[in-house]
């Protein structure tokens, strides 16, 4: 069994976004130090009292900078919210940066807000989960590809 940390960068009101940073960083640095085998990072928009944690990514980029052994997940990545080929290339560096240590969990959010502030139906979700969903698979396991689909 392995043992994981996760967290939304908590950032209850009061806190500065700066402190909720610096704090759940520290936070994940810990994790290491206590010997937690991964810490897990969430992504959400747009609700600024509950967490700070919009680009998991960045993140995961500056965790794998500062930590030598333990995972990194994502949990999860809101793929209808992103341009598949870019999040093809930011993935494939951060895993490349961590030395293998990146954890990817994928999923839709079941929270409309997110799709609200980037102007996108929640209505899409699916579909466009799936047809990212597929790109990416295709950007990581094709040395070329073409893509017709009906967002991307």
């Amino acid at each position: 069994m392995e043992f994981g940390l996760f967290t939304e960068f908590h950032s209850p009101p009061g806190v500065t976004e700066a402190a909720a940073f610096d704090e759940s960083l520290a936070q994940m640095k810990a994790a290491e130090d206590f010997g937690f085998d991964a810490v897990w990072l969430a992504e959400i928009h747009f609700q600024k009292d509950r967490s700070v944690l919009a680009a998991p990514l960045i993140i995961a980029s500056a965790l794998a900078a500062c930590t030598q052994r333990v995972k990194i997940g994502i949990a999860v990545q809101v793929l209808p919210l992103s341009h598949p080929l870019r999040l093809a290339e930011d993935v494939a560096t951060v895993d490349h940066i961590s030395k293998g240590r990146l954890e990817f969990g994928v999923g839709r959010s079941g929270l409309p807000g997110h799709y609200q502030g980037f102007n996108i139906p929640y209505s899409e979700s699916r579909d466009r989960f799936l047809e990212t969903l597929d790109i990416l698979r295709k950007a990581w396991t094709q040395e070329r590809f073409s893509h017709q689909g009906k967002y991307f």
